[in-house]
């Protein structure tokens, strides 16, 4: 009988050596609460009072006079100054072409998906859409007059 408890003993003994220790915690840090760091605020809307100058692209002028630019994306409402030296609408507005369509005008424009088509009055133009037919229409003038026969 000694010699079954021994070995039952013995055999606790092992199976305890044989478990995994829980590891030991170190002790508990005192946690700095973090500094508030002063963020923009998230722009979740384009101000009511912006003016659209071109398909999707608006104009706002702040209460200190700066003028913004926004733009609605997938990802969220995007502003920028107006004045920005490298404007993305310059560079659209030179690849757009406009034809006139009796009292409207048809813009196309090529953009990476395909060809993006609009129509609009002639009474309901941005400023935008004016400056590009009007810019249009001087390119498409004759540079001379026709000789009278």
């Amino acid at each position: 009988m000694k010699i079954l408890t021994c070995m039952f003993m013995v055999a606790a003994t092992l199976a305890a050596q044989d478990q995994p220790k829980p590891p030991a915690q170190p002790p508990a840090k005192q946690v700095k609460p973090a500094k508030k760091t002063q963020k923009s605020p998230a722009i979740a809307e384009i101000p009511k009072d912006a003016v659209e100058t071109a398909p999707g692209f608006y104009s706002w002028t702040d209460t200190s006079g700066k003028v913004w630019t926004y733009r609605r994306t997938p990802f969220g409402v995007t502003r920028w100054p107006a004045e920005s030296m490298y404007n993305k609408q310059d560079v659209a507005d030179a690849q757009i072409t406009a034809t006139e369509q009796g009292d409207s005008i048809r813009f196309e424009r090529s953009s990476p998906f395909g060809k993006r088509t609009w129509v609009r009055k002639k009474t309901e133009l941005s400023d935008a859409e004016k400056a590009i037919w009007e810019s249009r229409q001087k390119n498409s003038a004759p540079s001379r007059p026709a000789d009278k026969e």
